[in-house]
C-alpha cells in the first residue's frame, strides 16, 4: 500500500527521535502496518529489536543467489532477500525515502520520478552522449553506506565517535547502542557481504545516497560547458547542442567518477549519438519527442492482433510460452501474468511516453479497451483460462485449430521459438 504524504511526514518526525533499536524497531513495525495491512496471519511478520539485531548479523542464508541474463550477454549475480529480510528491508526503504531527497538529477528509483523523466531532458539534443557505471551495486561498499547515514539528513552517529588523539573511546558500534550503532546497524541489515546486494528493495535507494556527491559534481560540470545531466540508476547521460564531449571532457569524467568518487566507468557501454541518427536515453527515443523504439510498438500491435483474430485463449497459451524469453518474465517473480495485463501495460507506458493525447497512443488503447469490454462481456466473472471461448459470431471455437492458427501467424511475424513443440501437442 502507497503511503500518503500525512504519513511520510509522520515518519520523518518520528525517525528524527529514534535513538535506540527498540524505538527503531517500533517505527519499522508501525511502517509495516501502513504498507501491509492485508497481510494474513501466515504471512505477517513481527518486527522487534531482537529480530534486528539477527537479521543483521545473520552470516548466513539471508539471501537467495541466482543468475539472470543480460541483453547484452552475460550473466548477472542476484542475491534477493529471503521473505523476513526483504519485508524489513521494504520497511527501511520507506524511511529512506521519506526523509531523504535524492539530487534533482537522479532519476532511477526516486518516487513520481522514470525513465521517461530521465530521457525528456534530453529531447532535441545535436549530441547525446551515454555511458555506465561498471559493478554499480557492488562497488558501494558498506563502508560508504554507514559513512552516509552519518551524515544529514540521516545523522546516525554520536558525537564521541569524534576521537581524540589523547583518548580512543568505544564506538557505538562496539558499545551496541546509541544513534550510531542504529546507522551501523540499519547498514548491515542492507549489505550482503559488505556491499549493496543486487536484488535488495533498498539498494537503489542507497546508492541514491550514496552518489549525492557525484551527482553534484558532474551536473555542476556540465552546466561549465553549457550540457545537460541526468543520471538513472547506472546509467549517466550528458547532452548538449555543441560539440564538447572531447578528450577533455573524458578525461574530466575519469578524474570525478573514477579519482574521486571512487567508481569505475563501464568504457564499452559509451556512446556518443549524433543529431540524424536515431538517439535513446534508457531505452527512450529523444530525437524530436520521447517516443518508443519500433520494436516495443510492433509488439503492442502484434499482441492486438492476436486477440482480435484468435480469441483470449489461444492468444494466452501463446503467451505461456513467449513471455518467459521475454526481459519482464522476472519483474513478475518468474511467473507469467494473462497476456491482456501485460499488453494494458504497455499501452499505458506507450501513453507516458508519447503523451496521453498521441494518436497512435488513443488507437491502441480503444483496441484494447474494445477487447476488454468483450471479453468481460462474455465471461462476466468467470475466470479467464477456465471457460472456453467463442468467437465474434457466438459460435464454439476450436481451440486446437485456433492455437495452431495462431502459431502458424506467429512464425509468420517473427516469434519462432517454442512453437513446434506447441504445434506437436496440438495436432
Amino acid at each position: 500500500m502507497r503511503l500518503t504524504p500525512e504519513n511520510i511526514e509522520e515518519i520523518k518526525v518520528r525517525f528524527a527521535k529514534t535513538k535506540t533499536v527498540e524505538e527503531l524497531a517500533q517505527l519499522l513495525s508501525w511502517v509495516y502496518a501502513l504498507k501491509f495491512p492485508k497481510r494474513s496471519e501466515k504471512t505477517a511478520i513481527i518486527i522487534e529489536a531482537k529480530h534486528l539485531n539477527y537479521y543483521a548479523f545473520k552470516p548466513a542464508n539471508r539471501y537467495k543467489q541466482f543468475t539472470i541474463k543480460k541483453k547484452s550477454g552475460g550473466e548477472r549475480p542476484i542475491s534477493a532477500p529471503r521473505y523476513k529480510l526483504k519485508t524489513i528491508q521494504k520497511c527501511i526503504n520507506e524511511i529512506l525515502n521519506a526523509v531523504f531527497t535524492p539530487h534533482f538529477t537522479a532519476t532511477g528509483f526516486v518516487p513520481k520520478k522514470s525513465i521517461v523523466d530521465n530521457a525528456k531532458v534530453h529531447i532535441g539534443k545535436q549530441f547525446v552522449f551515454n555511458t555506465d557505471l561498471k559493478d554499480f551495486f557492488p562497488s558501494t561498499e558498506f563502508r560508504r553506506i554507514k559513512a552516509v547515514l552519518g551524515l544529514a539528513p540521516f545523522n546516525l552517529t554520536d558525537a564521541n565517535e569524534i576521537n581524540s588523539n589523547k583518548e580512543k573511546k568505544k564506538t557505538s558500534e562496539e558499545k551496541g547502542k546509541g544513534k550510531g550503532y542504529l546507522g551501523y546497524l540499519i547498514a548491515n541489515l542492507c549489505c550482503d557481504n559488505g556491499c549493496l546486494p543486487q536484488g535488495a528493495p533498498t539498494s537503489p535507494t542507497l546508492t541514491n545516497l550514496v552518489c549525492q556527491r557525484l551527482d553534484k559534481k558532474l551536473y555542476k560540470y556540465a552546466k561549465s560547458i553549457n550540457a545537460t545531466y541526468s543520471r538513472y540508476a547506472d546509467d549517466i547521460t550528458f547532452s548538449a547542442n555543441k560539440p564538447v564531449f572531447d578528450e577533455t571532457f573524458k578525461k574530466t569524467l575519469i578524474d570525478i567518477i573514477e579519482v574521486q568518487e571512487k567508481f569505475k566507468i563501464n568504457f564499452e557501454k559509451e556512446r556518443l549519438q549524433v543529431g540524424g541518427e536515431r538517439q535513446s536515453v534508457t531505452g527512450i527515443i529523444v530525437n524530436r519527442k520521447s517516443n518508443v523504439d519500433r520494436k516495443y510498438l510492433k509488439d503492442v500491435r502484434f499482441w492486438l492482433m492476436c486477440w482480435k483474430k484468435f480469441g483470449t485463449y489461444a492468444t494466452q497459451q501463446k503467451f505461456l510460452v513467449q513471455f518467459p524469453e521475454k526481459k519482464g518474465f522476472l519483474r513478475y517473480g518468474g511467473t507469467t501474468p494473462q497476456f491482456y495485463n501485460y499488453l494494458n501495460g504497455k499501452i499505458l507506458f506507450l501513453g507516458m511516453v508519447r503523451g496521453a493525447k498521441d494518436e497512435i497512443f488513443l488507437k491502441q488503447k480503444m483496441s484494447f479497451d474494445e477487447l476488454y469490454s468483450e471479453l468481460n462481456g462474455k465471461n462476466n466473472k468467470t475466470e479467464i483460462g477456465t471457460v472456453i471461448q467463442k468467437d465474434s459470431n457466438h459460435e464454439s471455437l476450436d481451440l486446437s485449430k485456433g492455437i495452431l492458427e495462431i502459431l502458424n501467424e506467429l512464425d509468420r511475424n517473427g516469434y519462432t521459438n517454442a512453437n513446434n513443440k506447441l504445434k506437436t501437442i496440438f495436432k
